[in-house]
């Protein structure tokens, strides 16, 4: 009997276990409420990375602003040929090296200028146009004139899109077979 009174007990148990035992289960109203919200998604971009360079651009991008143009010590005929527009200044002379300047942009004004010094003071006293080359096309100018060793007798002016760039031809002197020099932007404040 104890046997049978145990089994009963289980039955019991067990049976209010699987039926759920509503009976005793109290309807409660459950509430929520908002305690924290998340801030709206930004968006962002993805680092433009910039494309790749080649040695032209990379200089375009550095030094391209900074170059008006370029003096050529005694071009060769394929350079001449190449430059097509040319204005020679000076008629041919017996002496003197022919310097080729080429101005880097469309519609640049060349301005040869012929400089007076001052001998005690080294001091630029004079300044001289001596002929001004320009047009829509590059225009390049051929000068014949020897090139003094001591002070500049000549200056070259490129002027273009609102830069100004000098250069005094003068004696280079290293004997390295350099031919060419860049006029450069005068960057002053």
């Amino acid at each position: 009997m104890k046997k049978f009174l145990m089994l009963s007990a289980a039955t019991l148990c067990a049976g209010l276990l699987l039926s759920g035992c509503t009976a005793f289960v109290t309807k409660t109203e459950v509430t929520t409420q908002k305690v924290y919200t998340l801030p709206p998604l930004e968006v962002t971009q993805p680092v433009q990375t910039p494309a790749p360079m080649g040695q032209e651009e990379l200089f375009d991008a550095l030094a391209g602003d900074s170059i008006l143009g370029v003096v050529i010590l005694n071009p060769t005929q394929e350079e001449l040929e190449l430059a097509e527009n040319v204005d020679q200044v000076y008629p041919d002379q017996e002496y003197g090296e022919y310097m080729l300047i080429v101005p880097k942009l469309p519609g640049s004004t060349i301005t040869l200028q012929e400089l007076t010094y001052d001998y005690d003071t080294g001091e630029v006293v004079e300044v001289k146009d001596v002929h001004t080359t320009s047009g829509t096309d590059p225009v390049a100018m051929l000068v014949q004139q020897d090139i003094p060793e001591g002070f500049p007798t000549l200056r070259v002016v490129v002027e273009a899109q609102g830069r100004t760039g000098t250069y005094d031809l003068t004696y280079y002197g290293k004997g390295d077979g350099r031919r060419d020099f860049y006029i450069m932007w005068n960057r002053e404040p």
